[in-house]
């Protein structure tokens, strides 16, 4: 027989046959040891059915949790993107503001949920709310827009579009970057060698190139210590997880005050 079946005497350590119930040698009495049942003969059973729903439920919380938090902090209380020194700043009195095509994209999204919602149509909003309540969950964070958006729509007609700007580099830890402040600024600008602080948002993948919208300088006192700001710039992810959340809300109440 098999020694992965055979009993063992707890008591004298002796083997004994599989279905023993008493030891041969001492006579106390044994449990049987019994195969472990074949993995693919196994059932799921209510228990397993309850551990995935547990699961299920965590990640969904966590998602709602941690995505409507993230959503909120980036719109209310962003934190800065990088910390380093200023060196080689240009201050440019006249330039052309960049494309912000999120920020239409933003205002055609919203007026079709804003139809769908009066038409008490709540699936498309509550599919866009879950959607976008995801991206913010992972922390998207681009695409993104600004006030600025407003003056290049005047350029469709002609009017010639010019804004100030401010270009330095920053050397951080994890090295040198090159930030753009687009825009009427407010407030004194960073000098060449200042420690500062930089709120904004990474244009590419390797965090070279930052659109910037804050500039604060670290350790300043006085006159010194105010911040550095060009119109602010807005995430679109968690805008557009709040306007969905509003259209979601608003054709439910559409939906009852039909009933």
């Amino acid at each position: 027989m098999s020694s992965d079946v055979t009993v063992v005497c707890k008591k004298c350590g002796r083997a004994n046959r599989p279905l023993a119930r008493f030891c041969s040698g001492c006579g106390t009495p044994l449990q049987p040891t019994q195969k472990p049942p074949s993995p693919g003969l196994t059932r799921s059973g209510p228990q397993e059915g309850v551990e995935a729903a547990r699961k299920l439920w965590e990640w969904i919380t966590t998602v709602t949790t941690v995505g409507a938090r993230t959503a909120w902090n980036e719109l209310v209380n962003p934190q800065p993107e990088a910390e380093g020194q200023v060196l080689e700043k240009v201050k440019v009195d006249s330039a052309t503001p960049p494309s912000e095509p999120s920020f239409f994209a933003l205002v055609g999204g919203g007026f079709l949920l804003l139809l769908t919602a009066l038409g008490g149509n709540w699936l498309v909003p509550l599919s866009a709310s879950v959607a976008t309540l995801i991206l913010s969950w992972l922390r998207w964070k681009r695409p993104f827009f600004s006030p600025l958006a407003w003056k290049t729509l005047t350029g469709l007609w002609g009017r010639s579009v010019r804004v100030p700007a401010c270009y330095f580099r920053l050397r951080s830890g994890t090295g040198e970057m090159q930030i753009a402040l687009i825009g009427p600024s407010d407030g004194p600008e960073p000098e060449d060698g200042d420690r500062v602080r930089v709120w904004g948002v990474f244009e590419d993948r390797g965090k070279t190139r930052m659109r910037a919208w804050k500039v604060e300088r670290v350790g300043a006192k006085g006159p010194d210590a105010a911040t550095f700001t060009v119109p602010r710039l807005f995430p679109f992810i968690p805008v557009s997880f709040f306007l969905s959340l509003s259209s979601f809300v608003l054709a439910i109440l559409r939906m009852l005050l039909r009933i």
